[in-house]
């Protein structure tokens, strides 16, 4: 089958995915095949760790590219024009990018994983709290609280910086006029704005999305939502996990599992072997299939720890202490 034939198929067959393990595991190993024979960096990665020739048949078997290999590599399958390039936040150094190559599919695809989490996405007010991403252009996230707003039925939406008192009048006119309303907020910037304005957050619903890299507050995320939850009375906190190098992402409904959507699975190595499959219950390193990724790469090996508890949920406990690993950084001057 022609490049162009076996893409459009890949495609059609992720649309008419649901959360069904043998339809996902086979799909899976068709866009390993895709990607090995026409995304260069994967293949020569392959190579390299002499898995060129490797015929999984587990998806714990298919290698995971280092998310390392983003910073320095323009990650393709194919050869095409992007529409938007993702950065990252650059917090650890160099940025990592994600070159996207259709920017609706990437917002059609949030907007359907949202919806199968929550509710309609019209139905929604979406108000966002996230300093440190709107100051930046090539934002995932933001495009992606961006997209909702667009698509909200409510005028009363929009995007804060540090006008806590107005996010906090705009919270307040909402529940008064009965406007069902999720706040999206990076951690640091919420715990801010408790601790400023003292709200009443009952009311609503916030999605907290990580991010007390920018704080010097070192806290673990069940410490967040207790502060939270003491202070808003806010019964109904989740999380969101998504990354500049991913097109899906995870939610966690109010507990610390993160649930994988329909187009995503992951599954975690030993620490001391990146090749050697982690046990249930014990942390390791998480690896990531996201068949959202057909245009790039869909098998990535994070620099985050996390335990699994089964096939379909998984729990954060940070960044790994040592990101840059030697053997990573020797095959990413293999591959220049």
């Amino acid at each position: 089958m022609q490049f162009i034939e076996k893409r459009s198929s890949l495609f059609d067959k992720l649309s008419r995915l649901q959360d069904n393990e043998i339809e996902f595991e086979s799909l899976a190993f068709e866009v390993f095949e895709f990607q090995r024979r026409h995304n260069d960096v994967y293949s020569n990665y392959l190579s390299l760790i002499g898995k060129q020739s490797i015929n999984p048949r587990y998806l714990d078997e298919i290698p995971c590219l280092p998310i390392q290999f983003f910073k320095r590599h323009k990650i393709q399958t194919g050869v095409w024009k992007e529409d938007i390039i993702f950065e990252s936040s650059g917090t650890g150094g160099k940025r990592s990018r994600h070159f996207v190559k259709d920017l609706e599919f990437y917002k059609h695809h949030s907007s359907q994983i949202f919806m199968n989490h929550f509710a309609d996405i019209s139905q929604y007010s979406f108000l966002a709290l996230l300093p440190g991403y709107v100051d930046r252009k090539c934002s995932s996230l933001i495009e992606m609280v961006n997209c909702f707003i667009g698509e909200s039925k409510y005028t009363e939406s929009g995007f804060y910086l540090n006008q806590y008192e107005d996010l906090h009048d705009k919270i307040k006119s909402n529940v008064h006029n009965e406007i069902p309303t999720i706040l999206f907020a990076v951690s640091f910037a919420l715990l801010d704005f408790i601790e400023q304005v003292s709200p009443d957050l009952s009311a609503i619903q916030i999605i907290e999305t990580g991010g007390m890299k920018s704080s010097s507050k070192e806290l673990t995320k069940t410490q967040i939502f207790n502060s939270i939850r003491n202070s808003t009375n806010c019964p109904a906190i989740h999380s969101e996990y998504g990354m500049t190098e991913l097109l899906s992402q995870c939610y966690a409904m109010n507990s610390l599992h993160f649930e994988c959507p329909f187009s995503l699975r992951v599954f975690t190595n030993e620490l001391n072997d990146p090749f050697q499959k982690q046990i249930n219950g014990k942390s390791g390193q998480l690896n990531i299939i996201d068949l959202a990724n057909i245009d790039t790469c869909a098998f990535i090996q994070t620099e985050d720890l996390a335990i699994m508890h089964s096939s379909m949920t998984f729990e954060l406990l940070g960044r790994m202490q040592i990101s840059e690993m030697r053997g990573c950084n020797l095959l990413l001057d293999e591959l220049g």
